[in-house]
């Protein structure tokens, strides 16, 4: 339990690689969509449902296989990056269908799902499986709430980018605490140490938590405004 954080591996931007990724995201997200858009209501259901299980219940095999395999490092298999703890929310949205869950949902997730696909990074070791799920996982992001926007009738409220951004701050202290407290390199959600991918919207250490609530608060309000203009017709 007191190992050290495994270290994060960021393929090259525009390499084969990445562009496999993009490429995938690219056919997989339209895709689903447009098989939810050939479905009947009930279907879509079932479809849904499917979703919130694989993400759930992938986060908690996940985690009991780190436990049975005697290799659990707390530093790194915590899911507690931004991702990771929208992965879960998606899950829960799935089945518990709150209005500000699925608000924090749709900003959270899509700016992880952005980033994570254009500038991706992986934290807890890289094998075929966790290459699949980082890429499917990442792209339920954007389709669950999108879906529920779409298929059954979901709208942010007024202000609901403003509101989910003061809630992250709760969401930083929180896993900054987690960080210091687990030590041995912990790093979730990037407080520690600024990601090594090669994004140019990321600062240098010390600074790029900084940068960070700047374009978090940029990135929601934008959000914001494509999805009324899309959605609130």
């Amino acid at each position: 339990m007191d190992k050290t954080a495994v270290a994060h591996w960021a393929p090259e931007i525009g390499g084969q690689f990445w562009w496999n990724g993009v490429f995938f995201v690219l056919i997989f997200v339209p895709f689903m969509l447009f098989i939810g858009k050939k479905l009947s209501s009930k279907q879509r259901d079932y479809m849904l449902y499917g979703m919130g299980i694989y993400q759930l219940g992938n986060k908690a095999l996940t985690q009991i296989g780190y436990i049975f395999s005697d290799n659990y490092i707390m530093a790194s298999n915590l899911p507690l990056h931004l991702c990771g703890l929208s992965g879960i929310l998606a899950g829960i949205v799935v089945f518990y269908r709150k209005q500000m869950l699925f608000e924090f949902l749709y900003f959270f997730g899509l700016v992880g799902f952005i980033h994570s696909v254009l500038t991706p990074e992986f934290t807890g070791g890289v094998s075929s499986w966790k290459i699949f799920d980082y890429y499917v996982g990442h792209s339920m992001l954007i389709i669950i709430p999108v879906w529920l926007m779409k298929y059954y009738d979901f709208r942010l409220r007024h202000n609901a980018w403003w509101t989910s951004f003061i809630y992250l701050q709760l969401i930083v202290v929180l896993v900054s605490q987690a960080n210091s407290i687990i030590g041995n390199g912990a790093n979730y959600m990037y407080l520690a140490k600024a990601p090594i991918a090669n994004n140019p919207l990321v600062l240098q250490d010390p600074y790029h938590i900084i940068g960070f609530e700047i374009f978090a608060i940029i990135h929601f309000y934008i959000l914001d405004v494509i999805a009324r203009r899309i959605f609130d017709k």
